[in-house]
C-alpha cells in the first residue's frame, strides 16, 4: 500500500489525469450494462414519423380548420409519457403560402438592397429576417416599409428584422433594424 502511495505521488500530472479518465471509463461500462439489463423501459424513446407527403397542409397537418388541427389528448390535457408528447399531432405551419420562394426571389429582384430573405418562424404570421449591407445607420423605418411590401405579396409577417449580410456569412447576427408589422 505504501508503494502504491509513493507511486501515485511520484507520477506525472498528465498520467494522473489520464488514469482518472480511464477509471471513470472502466466504471461506466458496467454501470451502463446494469442499467440496460435491469431498467430497460427508461432507455427507449419512440420517435414519431410524420408524413410530409403531397396533399397535406405542411408538417403532416391534414385538416383545413384550426379545430381539425388540435391534438387529441386525454381528459387531463397532459400526455401520459414522453413518447405520447413527441408523437402528438401539432400544427407547425398554418399558412404554407409564405413558404414559396418565388415571392422572396421576386422581392429580392425588385429591391436590390435586399441580399437574402428567410423565414425565422414558420407559422401563420411569420417573423421574416432580411439581410442587407450595413451602412452604419439604423434601418427601423426601412423594416417598416418592408412590412408593407411583404403584406402586398400575401405574406402577413408579424415582425421584420434586418440583419447585416456580411456578418451572416461569418455566422453572426448583427441587427440593423426591426419593425412590428401587426
Amino acid at each position: 500500500m505504501k508503494k502504491l502511495k509513493n507511486f501515485i505521488k511520484e507520477m506525472r500530472f498528465e498520467y494522473k489525469v489520464l488514469s482518472i479518465f480511464i477509471i471513470i471509463l472502466l466504471l461506466s461500462v458496467p454501470y451502463n450494462i446494469i442499467k440496460k439489463k435491469f431498467f430497460p423501459a427508461n432507455n427507449t424513446v419512440a420517435i414519431s414519423s410524420v408524413n410530409y407527403g403531397a396533399g397535406t397542409g405542411g408538417a403532416g397537418v391534414t385538416g383545413n380548420s384550426l379545430s381539425d388541427m388540435q391534438p387529441s389528448q386525454p381528459d387531463n390535457n397532459q400526455p401520459s409519457s414522453i413518447s405520447d408528447a413527441v408523437s402528438a399531432d401539432r400544427p407547425l405551419i398554418l399558412n404554407d403560402t409564405a413558404l414559396h420562394n418565388e415571392n422572396f426571389k421576386q422581392i429580392m429582384i425588385e429591391i436590390p438592397e435586399i441580399k437574402h430573405i428567410e423565414l425565422a418562424t414558420q407559422v401563420e404570421n411569420p417573423t421574416v429576417w432580411i439581410y442587407s449591407l450595413n451602412d452604419g445607420l439604423r434601418k427601423d423605418d426601412i423594416a417598416a416599409s418592408y412590412c408593407t411590401v411583404l403584406h402586398n405579396r400575401g405574406i402577413m409577417a408579424s415582425n421584420v428584422t434586418i440583419y447585416d449580410e456580411r456578418e451572416r456569412r461569418s455566422g453572426r447576427l448583427v441587427e440593423l433594424g426591426a419593425a412590428k408589422c401587426m
